[in-house]
């Protein structure tokens, strides 16, 4: 590694840094000021409101950087490029017989090792910190109610609807549970004050545990539901961690199907294969894609590059504010092309999910790179 090398890398360091802090401050401040309320009552719940913006925004910053990372590493090339032509440096570099190319491979290097960063960041650390991402500032103290999606448990035969959803304890507020399959052999449907949402332990599978059951055929004196696949309702009768008046109904359906499914974007890409081959009838076509687009999203951020190269490379003399446009007016081209190929593939119409996931990738990837290459020659 040369000088000028190590030179160029901490000048895409430092504007890559800046970018990421001051488009990150931008956003924050937004949510601060438009949820200032929120966040200061979440603050005096944690005994400081430094600390409950730090728990809050953390994980906020890292979506940012997941989302933008193909963006940014674009800016930070097009204001390094731009600060050598200001300089004359690069002047300097080409008559020394240093092609484009050669000045660029430190740059393209690092935003590869920034890109691979992004994508261990979305598989490791975006999912531990899901439940906090997946919440609005209302939803911090536990305040908020939304909107409950009636959706079928086709597996244990159950229908489970409600009034609406407390995402902060993930629990359901007057819910129905309509069954269908071996619990009907007891009751065909159970109502409740609230029906709280369990994690599958040693005692029990996944499922809600039903407070003040109702239904129309009496449950006192009668025994659990088991089959040779397992228990499709647990009752206070013949189970002993149960109070007189709860009853448990087990389910595969996550809680978050119910609320439209939206902390499936901060989940692995492990974690969605697991539910496309175990769930894919309740998320549809669109899981499929997000699966696809998952495998490819590293080429797609460094596509999104690629095709600024071009546009920083093609005029010495394109100030910063032609240059930035170029790159945002690319960017936005190829972004919009992205989410409409994914919307077709999610709705199944012309094309098949693998094929839209794909296709921004088969479009873009070989005329940016020939574009790239072709400037960096020049």
């Amino acid at each position: 590694m040369t000088k000028i090398d190590r030179y160029l890398l901490f000048l895409y360091s430092r504007v890559f840094l800046i970018c990421f802090l001051t488009l990150s401050g931008l956003l924050i401040v937004i949510q601060l000021f438009t949820n200032l309320d929120e966040l200061i009552a979440y603050g005096k719940v944690r005994g400081s409101f430094v600390l409950g913006l730090a728990e809050y925004f953390s994980p906020y910053m890292l979506n940012i950087y997941d989302r933008m990372c193909g963006f940014l590493t674009l800016l930070a090339t097009m204001f390094v490029i731009s600060w050598l032509y200001r300089t004359h440096e690069m002047t300097a570099l080409l008559a020394a017989g240093i092609s484009k190319g050669r000045i660029l491979r430190p740059i393209l290097v690092l935003s590869g090792i920034l890109i691979l960063v992004a994508a261990v960041s979305r598989e490791w650390l975006v999912p531990r910190y899901s439940t906090m991402l997946s919440k609005t500032p209302q939803e911090l103290l536990g305040e908020s109610i939304r909107p409950i999606r009636p959706t079928e448990d086709v597996e244990m035969g159950i229908l489970i609807a409600g009034k609406n959803l407390q995402p902060a304890n993930m629990s359901i507020n007057l819910p129905i549970f309509r069954f269908l399959g071996p619990a009907s052999t007891v009751t065909q449907q159970i109502t409740g004050l609230s029906a709280k949402f369990l994690e599958g332990d040693e005692t029990h599978p996944a499922g809600y545990l039903v407070l003040e059951p109702k239904s129309a055929d009496p449950l006192i004196g009668k025994s659990s539901v088991k089959t040779e696949k397992g228990f499709f309702l647990f009752l206070p009768t013949d189970t002993t961690w149960l109070k007189p008046n709860e009853c448990f109904v087990p389910s595969k359906l996550e809680f978050d199907v119910l609320r439209g499914g939206t902390a499936k974007q901060f989940a692995s890409t492990s974690d969605l294969i697991w539910r496309m081959r175990n769930q894919s009838h309740y998320y549809g076509a669109e899981l499929t894609v997000i699966v696809h687009t998952r495998f490819i999203q590293p080429l797609l951020d460094f596509t999104q590059l690629l095709i600024g190269i071009p546009m920083i490379l093609s005029n010495r003399n394109r100030n910063l504010v032609s240059m930035l446009i170029s790159c945002i007016l690319g960017y936005a081209a190829f972004f919009g092309v992205s989410i409409g190929m994914q919307t077709l593939g999610a709705n199944e119409t012309l094309f098949s999910p693998a094929a839209a996931a794909w296709a921004p990738l088969l479009i873009f990837g070989p005329f940016a790179w020939a574009q790239s290459s072709k400037a960096m020659q020049s």
